[in-house]
């Protein structure tokens, strides 16, 4: 049973309580921010109410908050409090592998690079806290490997403006995403789906039963997948307030992001990654499969956020 801090009525689900709610003419915000206060650790404002899972589970109402509160901490007081965000999300989400960095990125949590800085090493700290790491911790640049003289990229028929590269193409239909490489062996059987922002959010919202499938029989066939969308991570973290979004898309990036975060727990054969542009995004493309399949073992959006992809 839950109760009604503003009269006391108990109901037997939290969505009952909330319907409730509005009886006492308060919106979900209110009535949280009022009984329920929170405040950013920096500025101490009152956390913005988003949703109750994102109320209750952050402590600063932007990313330079977080950086700042942290840098205003010791060295210990800085490791404990990433320890302690860490364990915290394991936990309640029941987390079987370490977050990646579009995971991090998409929640009020230090990304990767800072756990490398503080820490030495993330995937050190992820296994004493029992997450399994996909990924080995980056140290150098990804290099690119040799382009074989009888390599072509595979554009799939439905691409209606394909990228256009510098080696030679054909166009035919693919299994899976919307590129590929005629040499699985060079590629590690990778295939590349590409996303503009509208794509990419509808595919996480209406398309995202049909997308969960199409990784399941990638995972049958031991591909891999990486989605690449044509938009930097911070656009699409922040496409309600971008103009050239349809105003008919009712799902909110806390949605559109959760489900990201699910299927990089439930998958190990897919990555999400953000590109700044359709120029950037076809330089990673033909990167992806002459990385001597880095993919595999690196976080794409972590190499591309350090400039090391």
């Amino acid at each position: 049973m839950v109760k009604c801090k503003e009269c006391g009525k108990e109901f037997k689900t939290e969505k009952s309580l909330h319907a409730h709610i509005k009886q006492h003419k308060m919106r979900l915000a209110e009535y949280y921010q009022k009984n329920f206060p929170r405040k950013d650790l920096y500025s101490g404002d009152l956390i913005k109410f988003k949703s109750k899972e994102y109320y209750f589970s952050t402590d600063f109402n932007d990313r330079r908050n977080l950086k700042k509160w942290l840098e205003s901490q010791d060295e210990q007081s800085q490791k404990d409090y990433c320890r302690k965000v860490l364990q915290e999300r394991k936990d309640k989400k029941n987390l079987y592998y370490a977050p990646s960095q579009v995971e991090l990125r998409s929640v009020m949590t230090p990304p990767v690079q800072y756990y490398l800085k503080v820490f030495g090493s993330y995937s050190e700290i992820c296994g004493e806290l029992g997450l399994k790491s996909k990924f080995n911790d980056l140290k150098s640049e990804i290099k690119d490997a040799d382009v074989p003289s009888d390599c072509m990229i595979y554009i799939d028929t439905r691409e209606q403006k394909p990228f256009k590269f510098d080696i030679p193409f054909e166009v035919k239909t693919l299994k899976f995403g919307d590129y590929a490489l005629s040499d699985k062996e060079v590629s590690g059987n990778c295939y590349v789906e590409r996303k503009s922002l509208n794509d990419f959010i509808g595919t996480m919202s209406g398309g995202y039963e049909r997308f969960r499938k199409e990784i399941e029989r990638a995972v049958e066939q031991d591909a891999y997948l990486v989605v690449l969308v044509e938009r930097s991570i911070e656009e699409a973290m922040n496409f309600n307030k971008l103009p050239y979004v349809s105003s008919k898309v009712r799902a909110t990036p806390e949605y559109i992001f959760n489900r990201v975060r699910s299927l990089n727990q439930d998958f190990k054969n897919v990555q999400f990654l953000f590109a700044k542009t359709k120029t950037e995004a076809v330089r990673l493309t033909k990167k992806i499969f002459f990385c001597n399949q880095a993919f595999r073992t690196q976080d794409l959006q972590l190499a591309y956020d350090m400039k090391k992809l």
